[in-house]
C-alpha cells in the first residue's frame, strides 16, 4: 500500500497542502509546534476516520473555518483509489472515489495505518482498558470485519447496562440480553485471541531486535478461558447467570470480555510495574511492528506512522527501527526535528518536507543506496 499524494484543506493549522508522498520514507521535519504531527494526524484520520489526539471534530478544523478536508491517492498494487475525509460541525464522513461507502468495512479495505506516538507508552503503563483498545485496533488492522463484531458486542453491553440501571430490571429482558451477549462475547474473544496468537511470535523476535536484550512475552487473559466457540458461549452464560444478582444490585455489567487483559512481561516480570522507560518504548514498538509483520504475512502492507522520532528512541533503537521498517517493506511517515536521523539509517529513497508555521516546504529527495 502506498499513499502517493496527500492533500489538506483547513486541517488544524494547515490551510492548504498538496504534496507528493510517493516514496518508501516520508519525513516531516522542523521545530516543535509547527504542524508536523498535524500532517501525521491527517493521514491517520484518512486511514481510520479518527484522530489519535482528540474526539472533538471541531478541534481538527482550522480556527475560523467551518469545515476541513483530507485527501489521499492510494495505490494498493492493483488499484489506485482516491480517499477523502470530510470534517464539519456535524461530524466526519469518509469517501472513496467520490462516493460515500455503504458500509465502513468497504472503506477500510482500501486503506489501513499503524501508528506509534509518544502517548502509546500508556499501553504498558496504564490500565487494561488501554491494552484492550490495542488488541481491538490490531484485530481491526487484521480484518475490517472485526469492526462489526466489536460494535455489535458494545451495543448489546450498552443496552443491557441501560436496563440494569432501571429501578426494577425485567428479568425476561435480561435473559434475552444475556443469551445474545454470550454469543457476541464469544465471537469477540475468538477474534481477539486469534490476533494475539498471530502477534505473539513476531512480537518476541522484534522486541529482541529493537532492544538488544530482555525477553518479552504477551498473553491474552479472558475469564471465558480456552476452547471452541461453543465452550466460550457456555462459560460466558454461566458467568452471566452467577453474576445476575450482583449486576442488578449494582446496576452495571460485571463480567465479560470488556474486562479482559493483555498481559505483557519482560524477563518474566510485569512490564507495567518493572519496565524502564526505554524498555517500555521497545515493548510498544515491538507490538506495533508485529502488527505490520502479521499484515505482511496476510499480503497487506498498512502505512506506518511514527511521531516524534527525535525524542522517543535512543540512537541504538532508532537505527534498529529504521532497518526493521525497510525489511518490512511498508511505507513510513515520520515526524522529527532532525531528518538526518532517518537519512542515517535508511537505504532507499527518503522524501522530506520542512514544516514551519503550518506551511509545508518543497520536497527534498535523498537516495541513500
Amino acid at each position: 500500500m502506498r499513499l502517493q499524494e496527500l492533500g489538506l484543506s483547513d486541517f488544524r493549522n494547515l490551510a492548504q497542502v498538496q504534496i507528493d508522498t510517493d516514496a518508501p520514507f516520508v519525513v516531516f521535519h522542523g521545530p516543535n509546534a509547527q504542524g508536523k504531527t498535524n500532517l501525521l494526524e491527517a493521514i491517520y484520520g484518512l486511514a481510520t476516520l479518527k484522530s489519535f489526539r482528540t474526539t472533538r471534530v471541531r478541534e481538527l478544523i482550522r480556527w475560523g473555518c467551518t469545515h476541513a478536508q483530507v485527501r489521499g491517492r492510494v495505490d494498493d498494487g492493483q488499484l489506485t483509489r482516491h480517499f477523502k475525509l470530510h470534517l464539519d460541525p456535524k461530524g466526519r464522513r469518509g469517501e472513496v472515489d467520490g462516493k460515500t461507502p455503504k458500509a465502513l468495512g468497504s472503506y477500510f479495505e482500501g486503506i489501513r495505518a499503524v501508528l506509534f506516538c509518544p502517548q502509546d507508552v500508556a499501553i504498558v503503563r496504564e490500565g487494561p482498558d488501554i491494552r484492550r483498545r490495542f488488541i481491538d485496533r490490531a484485530a481491526f488492522t487484521a480484518s475490517s470485519s472485526f469492526l462489526d463484531v466489536a460494535m455489535g458486542f458494545k451495543r448489546l453491553l450498552s443496552q443491557k447496562g441501560a436496563l440494569l440501571r432501571e429501578d426494577v430490571p425485567d428479568p425476561i429482558q435480561l435473559d434475552v440480553f444475556d443469551a445474545q451477549l454470550a454469543v457476541a462475547g464469544a465471537r469477540l474473544v475468538e477474534r481477539r485471541r486469534a490476533v494475539i496468537e498471530e502477534l505473539r511470535e513476531p512480537f518476541v523476535t522484534l522486541h529482541q531486535r529493537i532492544s538488544g536484550h530482555g525477553d518479552a512475552t504477551l498473553r491474552y487473559r479472558t475469564a471465558l478461558g480456552e476452547g471452541s466457540r461453543e465452550d466460550l458461549v457456555g462459560r460466558y452464560s454461566e458467568l452471566l447467570a452467577k453474576s445476575r444478582k450482583d449486576e442488578v444490585r449494582r446496576g452495571m455489567n460485571m463480567v465479560g470480555p470488556q474486562r479482559d487483559e493483555l498481559v505483557l512481561r519482560i524477563d518474566d516480570r510485569p512490564a507495567r510495574a518493572y519496565a524502564s522507560q526505554g524498555q517500555t518504548r521497545s515493548v510498544v514498538l515491538a507490538l506495533k511492528l508485529a502488527e505490520l509483520l502479521a499484515a505482511r504475512a496476510r499480503g497487506a502492507r498498512p502505512l506506518f506512522l511514527l511521531d516524534d522520532l527525535s525524542s522517543e528512541l535512543d540512537r541504538f533503537r532508532r537505527g534498529n527501527l529504521v532497518g526493521l521498517l525497510e525489511e518490512l517493506e511498508v511505507q513510513v511517515f515520520v515526524t522529527t526535528t532532525d531528518p538526518s536521523l532517518v537519512l542515517a539509517g535508511a537505504q532507499g529513497e527518503v522524501r522530506s518536507y520542512a514544516v514551519k508555521d503550518g506551511a509545508v516546504g518543497g520536497a527534498e529527495v535523498a537516495s541513500t543506496h
